[in-house]
């Protein structure tokens, strides 16, 4: 019984959040939009530099399936931002009083946050496609086998990237302080992966950095499924089985430590 009110509490805050976000047709245009400016002018810029370097390569769609996760990241990174609002608002202070688990407040914002991620993940796929994603080499198999690694991989990377920033908005009380961390950590978690160029190009400790970084081990399972971009993969060694299980290991050990401490800065208040 009391899993099952657990269970209803938390989906009962999740499709709050996720109705907030659907009724802010701002926030979902700029989900298009955002991906969209890199990919014209980034992609498209730096397409013919890559291909002189890389012969063979298609540097826009190697960069259209790194930006999926791009996008995950700065979106999932967001999600603490939700909770000062509703302190700021009493909302928060509403369900510390109310008879809910002290986990369901934590655990709500990092499941909608990962709903979102992925539906922008998809949205960003679909916008490439029509701006001219290579999908020469796919079959219907291959097709299937892709989009089950890119919701599998948007889904993880967003469980490991929110839960921290939740944590960490119930910990940081400030909306300017929190926007400074998120600024602050966002371009150098993103440079420093394999999202926009391969590892094998950066100098050996950026290469070390970034080959443990899980977005690296996200873009190569993406781009291993996709195919074709075989000299573009930041750690070759790494098959895309392995990739996958070492995005799901991270985000089921990072999810389970920002939980445990999103619970003691609730009990701590």
């Amino acid at each position: 019984m009391m899993e099952g009110t657990y269970v209803s509490q938390t989906l009962a805050l999740v499709s709050r959040e996720l109705k907030h976000w659907y009724r802010s047709k701002t926030q979902i245009l700029t989900v298009v939009i955002q991906p969209m400016i890199w990919l014209v002018l980034f992609g498209k810029a730096m397409s013919g530099y890559i291909h002189s370097a890389a012969p063979g390569v298609d540097y826009f769609t190697f960069l259209a399936l790194g930006m999926m996760i791009i996008t995950v990241l700065f979106s999932s990174m967001n999600a603490g931002m939700t909770l000062i609002w509703d302190r700021r608002f009493g909302f928060l202070d509403k369900l510390r009083a109310a008879p809910v688990p002290r986990g369901v407040i934590p655990l709500s914002r990092v499941l909608a946050a990962m709903v979102k991620a992925v539906v922008q993940a998809i949205l960003v796929l679909i916008v490439a496609l029509l701006l001219g994603l290579d999908t020469n080499g796919l079959t219907a198999a291959s097709a299937v086998v892709c989009v089950i690694t890119i919701l599998i991989c948007a889904a993880c990377i967003s469980l490991t990237v929110s839960s921290v920033f939740v944590a960490m908005g119930l910990v940081i009380r400030n909306q300017e302080v929190l926007t400074g961390v998120t600024v602050l950590l966002n371009l150098p978690i993103m440079f420093a992966s394999g999202a926009m160029f391969p590892t094998s190009t950066f100098p050996d400790w950026l290469r070390f950095i970034a080959n443990g970084n899980p977005l690296t081990y996200a873009t190569d399972a993406i781009r291993q499924a996709w195919g074709g971009m075989d000299q573009m993969i930041s750690v070759p060694n790494v098959g895309l089985p392995e990739s996958v299980l070492i995005v799901v290991v991270v985000a089921f050990l990072v999810t389970a430590g920002g939980m445990f401490f999103a619970r003691r800065a609730l009990r701590g208040d």
